[in-house]
């Protein structure tokens, strides 16, 4: 593992007003789930609170409830690439306030942080859209180079989220297929993994699209119980399947 960043102490930061706008608007481009608001982010001193915002009528269905916290996750993530590329290293800290449950994340910055190439390239990857043409397998090398493979692994995974490179699920008896990708497991299926596994979601997609890659983030699917039961069978993992990021190549401009 090569050394992060040299890090250098300072206390007492606020936020200014420019990197208020750079945190919130970064936030904007952060997979939603198919929820139209699904957070809140908070900006003030030196912090970032990210709490759920799921309507009341939504707040009974339980995919949505899954969804939202994940949505929440992949906010997370694009909220610490922000900061860190402001020179800032984020420390976190999930569900901190027994009293406001709603209060998913906060990010403090109490330490400056000097940028690395990646963090400027994962960054740029926030407002990068490209669609999606060509699908491909994570798990073979002939589709996608295993070296970018484990590299867009080892930026995703954490310790509570693991990152597994899957083939495709051939639909059969009424059960639904799936695309290869990469798919996101985390060791409980509690708020705290499907808040840890948006993220995991989210910094896949990033460094996804910093290798000139597209990805498309599968959610859905996941809220059955029983999808997530026949996921680890396939996969052949521990764990809950949360969700699964597909990559491919976007379309070669005419005359490339």
């Amino acid at each position: 593992m090569t050394a992060g960043p040299s890090v250098l102490s300072l206390a007492g930061h606020t936020w200014s007003e420019q990197e208020k706008g750079v945190l919130s608007r970064a936030a904007t481009h952060a997979h939603r789930c198919g929820l139209a608001e699904p957070w809140l982010l908070r900006v003030h001193g030196n912090r970032v609170e990210i709490a759920e915002n799921l309507p009341v009528p939504l707040r009974a269905h339980a995919g949505a409830n899954r969804n939202g916290v994940i949505a929440c996750g992949c906010a997370l993530a694009v909220v610490t690439c922000a900061m860190r590329v402001l020179g800032w290293t984020p420390e976190t800290v999930l569900f901190g306030d027994p009293d406001h449950a709603e209060l998913v994340a906060t990010v403090v910055a109490n330490r400056r942080h000097r940028p690395s190439a990646t963090d400027v390239g994962q960054f740029r990857s926030v407002f990068e859209q490209r669609r999606h043409h060509t699908t491909l397998d994570p798990s073979d090398p002939g589709e996608l180079d295993p070296a970018v493979c484990d590299a867009i692994v080892r930026s995703s995974a954490t310790a509570e989220a693991k990152v597994v490179p899957v083939p495709a699920v051939v639909a059969a008896h009424r059960k639904r297929g799936l695309e290869p990708g990469l798919l996101v497991v985390t060791a409980t299926d509690g708020r705290r993994g499907q808040l840890v596994a948006g993220s995991a979601l989210q910094r896949g997609w990033l460094s996804a699209t910093a290798f000139g890659l597209t990805a498309h983030p599968v959610v859905e699917p996941f809220e059955m119980r029983e999808f997530r039961q026949r996921m680890v069978r396939h996969a052949g993992v521990d764990g809950s399947p949360q969700s699964l990021l597909v990559l491919g190549r976007p379309p070669t401009s005419p005359g490339a």
